[in-house]
């Protein structure tokens, strides 16, 4: 099974923070605070799985939970429509996904000016 297609970088500048990594790489997670609500987003690049976590400050359980199985790729987007990444949904492109074309439909996820995670098509 080949990787997934992303790149560190991108999550760090978009969320604006740095991942905590394990200690033997496998795994990255970036968690975000904002206006009373923690993003946690961890990456398994091995395994081509994405966790996506949202949490309001003093509630034990989390408002939202997503596992990407099998993610085919990310891509970060800065422009005019504002800084975000899109992830891939699992086996949708038939091979893995190239990072540099559109992705046709997928997840948007956003902190600027706040935490913003929404479902996409183009």
């Amino acid at each position: 099974m080949p990787f997934l297609a992303w790149n560190d970088s991108d999550f760090a500048a978009c969320l604006e923070v740095l991942p905590e990594t394990d200690e033997y790489g496998i795994s990255y997670t970036y968690c975000v605070d904002r206006d009373g609500l923690r993003l946690t987003v961890t990456v398994f690049p091995y395994d081509s799985d994405i966790y996506l976590d949202l949490f309001r400050e003093g509630v034990a359980n989390a408002l939202f939970e997503m596992k990407l199985t099998d993610c085919s790729g990310t891509r970060y987007v800065s422009d005019s429509r504002g800084e975000y990444l899109e992830f891939a949904p699992s086996k949708v492109f038939g091979s893995r996904y190239d990072r540099t074309s559109p992705i046709p439909y997928g997840i948007r996820l956003s902190v600027n000016p706040c935490i913003s995670i929404r479902l996409f098509t183009t």
